[in-house]
């Protein structure tokens, strides 16, 4: 299976070590979004952040399973949620899982294409491996 991990930038850390768990059961990561460079302010970056957002977007969209971190609220990770929804509605993956301290927080978490669980553990458990 192809895995996305959306998180708060500031998490690259904490989503390497869950890319690490993912990479160990014999899965693949759909994009590696924490080797990016940094590219704020984005305004003075308009290209590539116009290929970065494409890349991320298209990589949510290919993926079999999102998984958002939500320790700490972002940005762009409510996006690629987005985007994994709509995807979800369309062709009927990604399946979404939320993870981390606060699944509580936003009403998108509450969407019935998402679930949410405590760990990546948990996810591992619900899709049988």
């Amino acid at each position: 299976m192809k895995f996305y991990v959306a998180a708060k930038w500031q998490l690259k850390d904490e989503v390497r070590e869950i890319f690490r768990k993912i990479q160990e059961k014999g899965h693949e990561i759909a994009e590696d979004w924490t080797e990016h460079p940094p590219i704020k302010p984005y305004d003075k970056n308009p290209a590539f952040s116009r290929k970065l957002s494409s890349i991320d977007i298209e990589s949510v969209r290919n993926s079999d399973v999102l998984v958002l971190l939500a320790n700490e609220d972002g940005i762009g990770m409510y996006v690629e949620l987005g985007g994994a929804i709509v995807s979800y509605l369309e062709k009927g993956k990604p399946e979404i899982y939320i993870i981390g301290d606060n699944t509580g927080r936003s009403m998108f978490f509450f969407h019935p294409a998402v679930k949410r669980r405590k760990t990546i553990e948990n996810v591992f458990f619900d899709l049988g491996f």
